[in-house]
């Protein structure tokens, strides 16, 4: 592991990026991957502003494998807020994902896109809207920026927005 590896380790440890399911199969390795172009991985890898390997170094997973599930989604999001996983930050990606996070961990209150709360096990969750493409007019600058901004404060030393030269610095 070269020095930089190192550095990076961390980073993926701490995030975990939260999709519905996958319609190109049930690898886990395939949640929310940034291929094909046009894919809502992909447009979500834009969204956040990072280069494919800084996002292919996040944790990334999928609810549902098939079709969307209530029961299957709340069970793996169960699973998902383990506190012995390895993240501490979930990124909840559209409106079933944050709904299924509500009902478990906030008891049905609203989370709102755009927002944030501490869950169970002190696990962040932060819920944006989903990166399909039918939510591409909503996804605008400001959108992302917001979205960034968030992402910045919960785990700064992530460099969101870096692969598109918009990535700042938070202070506290």
């Amino acid at each position: 592991m070269s020095a930089q590896d190192e550095v990076a380790a961390p980073v993926a440890c701490r995030v975990l990026l939260v999709g519905e399911c996958n319609p190109y199969g049930s690898d886990p390795e395939f949640a929310l991957y940034c291929h094909p172009p046009g894919c809502s991985g992909h447009r979500l890898r834009r969204i956040l502003g990072l280069s494919e390997d800084q996002y292919l170094d996040l944790h990334r997973a999928n609810l549902c494998t098939g079709d969307w599930s209530k029961e299957q989604a709340k069970f793996r999001a169960s699973e998902l807020l383990n506190p012995t996983s390895p993240w501490n930050v979930l990124v909840l990606c559209g409106r079933k994902v944050t709904e299924t996070y509500e009902k478990l961990v906030f008891d049905g209150v609203p989370l709102v896109a755009f927002s944030s709360r501490v869950g169970s096990f002190g696990i962040r969750l932060i819920s944006l809207p989903h990166p399909s493409g039918r939510n591409a007019a909503l996804w605008n600058p400001l959108a992302r920026a917001r979205a960034r901004e968030l992402l910045r404060v919960a785990v700064p030393e992530v460099p969101w927005g870096s692969a598109d030269g918009h990535a700042e610095k938070v202070t506290a």
